[in-house]
């Protein structure tokens, strides 16, 4: 019986260790910035409601959201934590479905009350959503 109990324990706590590679996030918002024709960044738009899944996985080294048109992204290399007085930073340098390589970072504001958000920046463009981590 105590073998049993032992194995029990493992088992879970190897399932747990497993899963903490995984993160699940719920976007509340997004807002995009563009280049104009001449190459220039433009303004902000203005946040619209936006409820979308994002699984970040350090298992397969992906990142996906899965918004109308599901944006796969596999992470090439993981940068370096920054962490500022205001931030906190994990960056990634990734590939999308077509090759295309990108960088993504989930940036927490500490001096906005801890709130989290995730930028997907293009050579031509930058999503930023707010976030927060689903748990399980």
């Amino acid at each position: 019986m105590k073998l049993f109990k032992y194995i029990t324990l493992f088992t879970f706590l190897t399932v747990g260790i497993v899963n903490a590679q995984q993160f699940n996030f719920q976007t509340t918002s997004l807002t995009v910035l563009q280049k104009n024709k001449k190459g220039e960044w433009g303004k902000w738009s203005t946040p619209e409601p936006a409820k979308t899944i994002v699984k970040l996985d350090y298992d397969k080294n992906k990142i996906v959201i899965y918004s109308n048109v599901i944006q796969y992204y596999s992470i090439a290399e993981y940068l370096p934590k920054e962490v500022t007085k205001v931030d906190e930073i994990n960056s990634y340098l990734c590939n999308n479905i077509d090759g295309f390589p990108l960088k993504i970072s989930f940036i927490v504001r500490k001096d906005l009350k801890n709130k989290t958000q995730l930028y997907v920046y293009n050579e031509d463009y930058i999503f930023c959503y707010d976030i927060f981590e689903i748990t399980k």
